[in-house]
């Protein structure tokens, strides 16, 4: 007598762990500018940049777009970076008001680098002497969203999390 047993299904369908896949999505953001940020009045630790972003059009042309990254992920610092140790500046448990007045200082910067950590895919993102560490969350329901989400020049829309995943939809 034989049983046959199904496979388990996938828990996060169509995502995938290639990290240098990720990372070579991630370089569009090299440059970028922040232009605007939007915290929710609710925002429970959420808030979004709108980012100027040039890219390489088809024509060889080079392109701008104005793109939002948004993080959704409960555990997020910006420190101040330089000399010695790095400052908070602020992070994902502050108070809303204080939190939209910190996260101005990052208007009119430039990404200056963006990594991936390995094992714990924290995400850093440079803007000269500020650094935004996102930090992916481990506990998640099967209504959890990405970490972070960025729109591409191009429309698709990257998102990260949760956990080591990541996709691209559109």
């Amino acid at each position: 007598m034989t049983t046959q047993t199904d496979c388990a299904p996938e828990p996060y369908p169509g995502t995938s762990t290639d990290l240098p896949a990720l990372r070579r999505q991630l370089t569009v953001l090299q440059g970028g500018k922040v232009t605007s940020v939007h915290v929710p009045s609710e925002s429970e630790g959420r808030f979004a940049l709108l980012l100027a972003l040039t890219y390489r059009r088809p024509n060889g042309r080079n392109g701008l777009a104005y793109r939002w990254l948004t993080v959704g992920s409960p555990a997020w610092r910006l420190d101040l970076t330089g000399p010695g140790e790095p400052v908070v500046a602020a992070a994902s448990g502050d108070a809303v008001p204080r939190l939209a007045a910190d996260l101005r200082v990052l208007v009119g910067r430039q990404i200056t680098d963006v990594r991936i950590t390995e094992p714990g895919w924290d995400t850093l993102i440079e803007f000269g002497d500020h650094r935004l560490t996102v930090f992916p969350t481990t506990y998640h329901t099967p209504d959890s969203g990405p970490d972070w989400v960025l729109r591409l020049p191009s429309r698709r829309q990257l998102g990260i999390g949760p956990g080591a995943r990541w996709e691209a939809r559109g």
